[in-house]
């Protein structure tokens, strides 16, 4: 364990954000045993750098910066896997438009899949995605405002 932080004290922060990674992880795998992968590398990471911070939001922003960076970094090397994962995305959502409009956001471009999944998958607030994002609220609301447009316009050619 690392200096900083006791094993139980990993654990509580492990219960805490861990279903939360997951689901971030999984908005960009669409695969669960990659998104428990992911979550797992974010600890790793958390434990060998031991970062120390100001409060405990700025921590969750690092634990899900980490996470956004790791999925990225997943799915570009395994972007020319063709992978089917219907069933993956059927434990993720419960009806097939959920499932739809699921596999348009992941087509989306990633500045603005990263405020969908934030936003609507994982209800964090414009504040929250814009300090995560380290961007202005403006921008959330605005890629916010330009994903919409652009997932309205698929829907209407489905």
């Amino acid at each position: 364990m690392s200096l900083n932080i006791s094993e139980k004290q990993f654990e509580e922060k492990y219960h805490s954000y861990a279903q939360m990674l997951f689901k971030i992880s999984y908005g960009y795998t669409h695969n669960r045993e990659d998104a428990e992968d992911i979550v797992q590398d974010v600890f790793m990471k958390y434990l060998k750098k031991s970062p120390l911070f100001l409060s405990v939001t700025d921590e969750k922003y690092w634990l899900i910066r980490v996470t956004i960076n790791e999925s990225i970094t997943l799915t570009r090397k395994s972007c020319n896997k063709n992978t089917l994962f219907n069933e993956e995305i059927q434990y993720y959502t419960s009806n097939s438009q959920n499932d739809n409009l699921l596999v348009l956001v992941m087509e989306l471009p990633i500045k603005f899949k990263n405020v969908i999944i934030l936003y609507y998958y994982n209800n964090l607030t414009v504040k929250e995605i814009a300090s995560t994002l380290k961007i202005s609220e403006a921008a959330v609301l605005k890629r916010m405002e330009r994903a919409r447009r652009v997932l309205r316009l698929k829907m209407e050619e489905n």
